[in-house]
């Protein structure tokens, strides 16, 4: 028929898949249209050409609008004020300060210099009056304050916490760090790889928290440190399936939906839109089930930081894995090297042993992120990831007894979390098959949402 300029003209999409000479066999084997699997894109006239998917995907609310405010984590352009371990930090502290030349060791870029006025302080807008450059430090002059930090998926290191040593301090993330804040971190630049397409975190993210990647990909729970304000479209709440929804219950439901393998395995074809959006169920019933899975799994992924219940205990339970051969503690011990026993069941850090540790556990995956062994890397002799000054160099002589303790507790967080993984999937697949919300459901968010909170509470003391 005619075309009507009133209409969007209908779309429909195909995907061949294979290696190159598969893929170039099955287009020279095409002879007509219908020689090809096509499958309907959505009608209205901004639907991405894409196809629908299961449960209209593209029908489903984006995230970026239930959750309006996305910030980009910390970026210091150098690596040596990160460090798994506190006394590693004050070591190359007291490297830089005693150097003859701090600018060398301290990795000069263009927004940060040894000799310039940058703010020490996270929160600040700028830097105090009469604050003193690095370059003007004292020999003797004190640490500064250590934090811990989220560096990567499941792994918490520390940092400096000091803006003059961060390109990109991202003072509205401290601003409204506090108890009961937690930042998800995703990629929605890129397309989300295997396994869970969001991670979650007590402590202010990294840039590259999510996978080794990153961009505005931080989305804090709250806008505020005391929890007053939360990150969340202002209709919403009202409109989920529970009377008097909190931003809380919001969050675990989005995570517990979200937060595993199934949800990217499912929607894998829409994921390359990098349109990450959530189906919200409006069954009551349903929607408990997927926010009780959520509050477990943000409960393991928070190490016991967050979302705990009254008689949940402050640290990650034991699970299976135990030392079962202790890592040597002396100069010639540390662990240059790791590896795995897929038979055994055994994860080797150098002479120790640590089992049961099966290969799902091992092979734990976000987007390409294999956690437990970037968690093991960076805890290595060597160290891992860039070097960007000689003192990236200073690091423990021996393995410290707590890294055997926090490897046993990451095992134990990787464990409960693929316990969790066929009770998600199955409650995605209910979700998906019934009434969910649609993203016209709530009101277009203001762009003021979108952008960091103009006023806040001053973040707490920073700890170690």
């Amino acid at each position: 028929g005619r075309a009507n300029p009133d209409e969007p003209a209908t779309v429909r999409y195909a995907r061949i898949d294979g290696t190159r000479v598969e893929k170039l066999q099955r287009l020279d084997g095409i002879r007509s249209f219908g020689d090809v699997a096509w499958r309907d894109c959505p009608e209205d006239w901004h639907g991405p050409f894409l196809p629908l998917g299961a449960g209209n995907y593209f029908s489903l609310p984006l995230l970026t609008d239930l959750m309006p405010w996305q910030h980009s984590g910390v970026q210091l352009k150098r690596t040596w004020p990160i460090a798994p371990d506190a006394e590693t930090l004050a070591q190359r502290w007291r490297g830089l300060m005693r150097a003859r030349n701090r600018a060398h060791l301290f990795r000069e870029t263009r927004d940060r210099k040894v000799a310039g006025r940058h703010p020490s302080a996270l929160t600040g807008a700028t830097a105090e009056a009469g604050e003193t450059p690095l370059a003007e430090l004292p020999a003797d002059a004190a640490t500064p304050p250590v934090s811990r930090y989220a560096y990567r998926s499941l792994d918490r290191q520390h940092v400096l916490a000091d803006g003059r040593l961060m390109d990109f301090r991202r003072p509205d993330l401290w601003r409204v760090h506090g108890d009961r804040q937690v930042y998800l971190t995703t990629s929605l630049t890129q397309t989300l790889g295997a396994g869970p397409a969001l991670m979650a975190c007590a402590d202010v993210p990294d840039l590259h928290h999510y996978a080794g990647r990153g961009a505005k990909d931080a989305i804090p729970l709250y806008r505020a440190a005391d929890g007053s304000e939360a990150n969340i479209a202002p209709d919403l709440l009202a409109r989920l399936p529970l009377s008097s929804a909190t931003a809380e219950d919001f969050l675990a439901y989005v995570y517990g939906l979200l937060g595993h393998s199934a949800f990217a395995a499912h929607f894998a074809g829409e994921l390359e839109s990098r349109q990450l959006r959530v189906p919200i169920t409006t069954d009551a019933t349903l929607f408990r089930e997927v926010r009780a899975v959520g509050r477990k799994l943000l409960k393991l992924h928070t190490y016991h930081q967050r979302f705990l219940e009254a008689d949940d205990p402050p640290a990650v339970p034991p699970g299976a894995a135990r030392c079962t051969k202790g890592v040597p503690l002396d100069e010639d011990g540390y662990p240059e090297a790791f590896s795995h026993d897929a038979a055994a069941r055994t994860l080797r850090v150098g002479d120790g042993e640590f089992a049961p540790v099966p290969a799902e556990v091992y092979e734990f995956e976000v987007s390409g992120l294999k956690a437990v062994q970037s968690w093991l890397r960076y805890r290595m002799k060597r160290g891992a990831g860039r070097q960007s000054s000689p003192l990236n160099e200073i690091r423990p002589s021996r393995w410290p007894p707590a890294f055997t303790s926090e490897l046993l507790e990451l095992l134990w967080v990787v464990e409960g979390t693929l316990a969790l993984y066929p009770e998600q999937a199955r409650l995605l697949e209910r979700v998906v098959a019934g009434p969910c919300l649609p993203a016209t459901a709530t009101a277009p968010v203001d762009d003021a949402l979108r952008r960091p909170p103009r006023v806040a509470p001053v973040a707490p003391l920073l700890g170690a």
